[in-house]
C-alpha cells in the first residue's frame, strides 16, 4: 500500500515544476500536522509542515527529474505516507536526453536520486549558514579538507534574533540528513529496499526476490525494536508495519515462486 497512488479528491492541490505535474493529497496536510503537533507553540507546527512539504517535494523531484532524463514522463504525488514519483513506461518525455540509455542500473540510479536530492539540499543549507556565519559547526579534518561533523544553529546573534529561523533550519537538516539515511536502509518499499532488490536481481538469480524480502524483513524488525527501545513510537510502529507488509509479501513470493510485484 505504500507504493499505491491515492485516489483523486476535489481537495487535491495541483501545480507543476520543471514541466512535471505535482499533486498534493489532502491527507498529506493532516498527517504532517499530526506528526508535528505542538499545542503549546503552533508556530513550530507550521515550520514542521513546511519542512515536510519542501523536503519530501525535493526528494520526489530528485526521482522525477532522473526519470525524465531517462525519457519517461513522470508525475509526483504527496500523500499521507510521504510521496511517490510515478512514471508511465509507455509515455515518453520530450525533455529526456537520456532516452535509449536505460540499462540494469537505471532503477538504482532513480532510487538514489531522491535521497541524493535531500543530501544536496542539506549541503546547501550547511554551506550558506556556515559561509555567512549564521551558524557554527564542529569541523573534522580529513587531510587538508575540513568537513562539518556537527552544527549549532544558536550562536549567531542574527539567528538568536530570529529563533524560528534557527529551528526551521534545524528541522530541515534533521529531516534531509537523518531521514535520508534511514530511507537508504534495505527495507522495501524505501529507496534502499528497492536498490537492494535490484542488486539481488542482478547477482542472485531466481532467489533474488525472496532473499531481498528476507533482508528487508530482518532490518525492518530491527529498526522497529530500536524504535520501541528508545521510545520513538512513530518510528517503531512505522517500521513494524513495513515488517508485516514484507512478511506478507515474502509468503506470497514463496507461494507463487515469483516476483510479488
Amino acid at each position: 500500500m505504500f507504493l499505491t497512488e491515492p485516489n483523486h479528491t476535489p481537495y487535491d492541490l495541483h501545480f507543476s515544476l520543471f514541466k512535471i505535474p505535482i499533486r498534493i493529497h489532502p491527507m498529506f496536510w493532516l498527517v504532517a500536522v499530526l506528526l508535528g503537533f505542538n499545542g503549546s507553540d503552533p508556530k513550530t507546527v507550521v515550520l514542521w509542515v513546511a519542512t515536510l512539504l519542501i523536503s519530501i517535494l525535493v526528494h520526489e523531484m530528485g526521482h522525477a527529474l532522473v526519470i525524465q532524463w531517462y525519457g519517461w514522463s513522470p508525475s509526483v504525488v504527496l500523500y499521507s505516507f510521504g510521496g511517490l514519483a510515478i512514471h508511465n513506461p509507455y509515455v515518453q518525455s520530450n525533455f529526456g536526453p537520456g532516452r535509449g540509455r536505460r540499462n540494469k542500473w537505471t532503477q538504482i540510479i532513480i532510487s538514489l536520486a531522491g535521497p541524493g536530492a535531500g543530501f544536496l539540499l542539506a549541503s546547501l543549507i550547511i554551506a550558506i549558514t556556515w559561509g555567512t556565519g549564521l551558524a557554527q559547526y564542529e569541523v573534522t579534518t580529513f587531510g587538508e579538507t575540513m568537513v562539518p561533523s556537527g552544527y549549532n544553529m544558536n550562536p549567531s546573534d542574527r539567528l538568536l534574533t530570529y529563533p524560528y529561523i534557527a529551528l526551521w533550519l534545524d528541522f530541515m537538516l534533521y529531516f534531509n540528513i537523518i531521514w535520508g539515511l534511514v530511507n537508504l536502509l534495505p527495507i522495501f518499499p524505501l529507496d534502499g529496499g528497492q536498490i537492494s532488490r535490484e542488486l539481488f536481481q542482478m547477482f542472485d538469480g531466481g532467489l533474488a526476490i525472496r532473499n531481498s524480502l528476507v533482508l528487508s524483513l530482518i532490518c525492518a524488525i530491527g529498526v522497529a525494536i530500536l524504535g520501541f527501545q528508545y521510545d520513538r513510537k512513530f518510528i517503531a510502529i512505522f517500521f513494524a508495519f513495513m515488517a508485516i507488509q514484507n512478511y506478507q509479501d515474502l509468503n506470497g513470493s514463496n507461494r507463487s515462486g515469483g516476483n510479488p510485484w
